[in-house]
């Protein structure tokens, strides 16, 4: 019969009959969270630290859990008021860069709240003393793969703090099959667990054809288009992908399609925000920040979803594309093709294949993309709970190990 997660400080076996009550642990487990993963908007990042957060609050019913964060409350998604938040109070040090501050401020409210675990959720952690262990995710290594796409204060942090806060975190938990690889080939680290995002709840429903139809309508967009979605900055190499579609539009060869590009605005885009001016007149379209709720009609009547990024630790629009049976053109990279599973176009990274690919995924009948019912939160955030208690209070006699042979 399998250990209770939510009863770890007695072990309470897991009763057969859900008539029980589930008995109060004496001791409960102290959870720490980076919060400021959950600063609003929420990135791709944030989506994940939200969703599995929200499973852990269902696993592990007598937990009690904290976020750290500079700024207000009211500015982080959190799951339920089961979180107490603890804020910086004084205004000047608000200001400090975030990781900084987790490293200073943030290590001292950590430790005067005596947690037994901390989720570095964002990778980088404030290296507690005594018995707080520390659980890391890494959700990509930018830092190492494509510095020149990177805001200078996340680089540097990076630089500064990301391998040896691996290193030195009691486990760690990578996003994707691919980023595991990669730590072990560039950082010699073993992850303890992959947990890959999963689906939310509006991506495992029923397509009904005309909700999505109004859906995508009163958003002022009109089918058949070509889809991308993701922040606008560097590594999502938008500006490929915008002049790919203007030259097919100025030879004839895509004239009834548009292009619509959602998500926020990034870093360094400048001279993206100018090309995409100028390519308006050509079918290009920018909506913002759009709601979740309508983001599964509008992948659903998208003719493919396109995502050109030079880089990607998992690629999460394309798995939500994928779920809405949403054909996908993704550069050929590992951790993409993960994520797309089957039946995906892949290019190489030029405009020419990228053009290449524009035309066969818009002149062929729609093809069903492969099933995506096996990614789920509840299942994302099990595995990533069993790692998370075991951190906290592993079995007397027992270590987690995940360094592996190779140079430091």
């Amino acid at each position: 019969m399998p250990l209770c997660l939510g009863c770890y400080g007695h072990r309470v076996l897991q009763t057969r009959t859900s008539s029980k009550r589930q008995q109060a642990p004496e001791h409960p487990l102290r959870i720490g969270l980076d919060g400021e993963a959950l600063r609003t908007p929420v990135s791709g990042v944030g989506q994940y630290v939200f969703n599995v957060a929200c499973e852990l609050e269902r696993l592990l019913p007598h937990a009690l859990f904290f976020a750290y964060s500079r700024v207000p409350k009211e500015r982080l998604k959190l799951p339920s008021e089961r979180w107490t938040v603890r804020l910086e109070e004084h205004q000047f040090l608000r200001k400090l860069p975030s990781f900084l501050w987790l490293k200073t401020r943030g290590r001292a409210l950590c430790e005067r709240d005596q947690l037994d675990v901390f989720w570095a959720a964002r990778t980088l952690h404030p290296n507690l003393n005594g018995s707080t262990r520390t659980v890391c995710t890494v959700h990509d290594l930018n830092h190492m793969v494509v510095p020149e796409t990177m805001q200078s204060s996340t680089l540097w942090s990076a630089r500064l703090w990301f391998n040896k806060d691996v290193r030195t975190a009691t486990s760690v938990v990578s996003n994707s099959e691919g980023t595991a690889a990669r730590l072990r080939s560039l950082l010699h680290v073993s992850a303890n667990a992959v947990c890959p995002p999963g689906l939310s709840d509006g991506f495992n429903t029923i397509r009904d054809e005309a909700l999505d139809r109004r859906t995508v309508e009163n958003l002022d967009l009109r089918p058949p288009y070509l889809l991308w979605v993701g922040t606008l900055e560097p590594r999502k190499n938008v500006g490929l992908l915008v002049s790919a579609f203007v030259d097919l539009k100025k030879r004839n060869e895509l004239r009834s399609h548009s292009l619509v590009l959602v998500g926020a605005k990034g870093w360094q885009s400048s001279g993206l925000a100018k090309l995409i001016r100028e390519a308006q007149s050509y079918g290009v379209r920018v909506t913002g920040y759009v709601p979740d709720e309508a983001m599964p009609a509008i992948y659903a009547r998208a003719t493919a979803l396109v995502f050109p990024s030079v880089y990607e630790g998992f690629g999460m629009p394309v798995l939500e594309a994928r779920a809405c049976g949403t054909p996908v053109v993704i550069s050929d990279l590992p951790e993409l093709r993960e994520a797309a599973g089957d039946g995906a176009i892949t290019f190489d990274g030029t405009s020419v294949d990228l053009k290449r690919s524009l035309l066969e995924v818009t002149g062929a009948p729609r093809a069903l993309a492969s099933d995506a019912s096996d990614h789920s939160w509840a299942t994302t955030a099990k595995k990533f709970c069993e790692v998370l208690t075991a951190t906290a209070r592993p079995p007397i006699g027992t270590a987690n190990v995940h360094a592996v042979a190779g140079p430091q």
